[in-house]
C-alpha cells in the first residue's frame, strides 16, 4: 500500500509509521499550499495531518495559518477525490474560539466533500510530558502521540474505504493534568482562565464537547 502522508516529519506521522505498514511518501505544508506542488499520481490512502498548529501565533500570522489549514486541505481534496482521505482534525474545532481553531473546522467542513473520508478530532501530547505545567480544568479524550498513532493506524486498518465516518479518537475523558501525570508525577495545575487572562485572548477551550 502506498500511503501520501502530509506533516510527514512530524510526532504523530512518525509514530503512525510503526503501526500501519505502507510504502510512505510525504509533504510538507510548503507543498501543500501551492496545488502545482503537489504530486500528481496515484496513491493508495492519503493521511492529511499537516497543519498550522500554533493556537497563539496563528493570531498574528492569520494568512498562514488560513492558507495552511483551508486552502492547503482544499488543495489536497481536489486533487485526490479518487484516493480515500484521512483527515487528523482538532478538538478545538468544537465552538472554536481562534483563527486556529476554526481554520481546522472548515478543514473538516471540506474534507466532508470528498466521497471517501474518514475525519478524526484528536489530540496529543508527546511523551513523556514535556510542560511543567498542565491544565486541571481542561478536558479531552486525547493521548500521548504514541497512543494515539496506534489507535489512529487500527482505525483506519478497519476502515471500510468505501464509506465516510467523522469519530473522536482517543482514550476516555479525563483533564489534561490527568494525563501529565502519568508520565511527569511532579507536573503543577494552573488554569485556562488564567492562560487566556495571560495571553489577553481566549483562544484555549475548556472542553472538546
Amino acid at each position: 500500500m502506498t500511503i501520501l502522508i502530509t506533516g510527514g516529519t512530524g510526532r504523530l506521522a512518525a509514530e503512525l509509521k510503526k503501526h500501519l505498514e505502507g510504502e510512505y511518501v510525504g509533504i510538507e505544508h510548503w507543498d501543500f499550499i501551492c496545488a502545482d506542488n503537489i504530486p500528481n499520481k496515484k496513491y493508495d490512502l492519503i493521511v492529511h495531518m499537516g497543519a498550522y498548529t500554533d493556537v497563539v501565533k496563528g493570531e498574528r500570522e492569520r494568512k498562514k495559518c488560513f492558507d495552511t489549514n483551508v486552502v492547503g486541505t482544499w488543495n489536497m481534496v481536489e486533487r485526490y477525490r479518487d484516493t480515500p482521505f484521512v483527515y487528523i482534525s482538532s478538538e478545538y474545532c468544537k465552538d472554536p474560539l481562534g483563527v486556529y481553531a476554526l481554520t481546522k473546522q472548515l478543514g473538516e467542513e471540506i474534507v466532508k466533500t470528498h466521497p471517501k473520508h474518514l475525519i478524526f478530532r484528536t489530540f496529543f501530547k508527546p511523551n513523556p510530558f514535556p510542560f511543567p505545567f498542565a491544565y486541571g480544568d481542561q478536558y479531552t479524550q486525547g493521548d500521548y502521540v504514541d497512543v494515539i498513532a496506534k489507535i489512529l493506524a487500527e482505525r483506519i486498518k478497519a476502515w471500510d474505504r468505501m464509506t465516510s465516518d467523522f469519530r473522536y479518537l482517543g482514550t476516555g475523558r479525563k483533564t489534561v493534568l490527568d494525563l501529565a501525570k502519568r508520565t511527569r508525577p511532579d507536573v503543577q495545575e494552573n488554569s485556562v482562565d488564567e492562560y487566556n487572562a495571560k495571553i489577553g485572548m481566549l483562544l484555549i477551550p475548556k472542553d472538546y464537547e
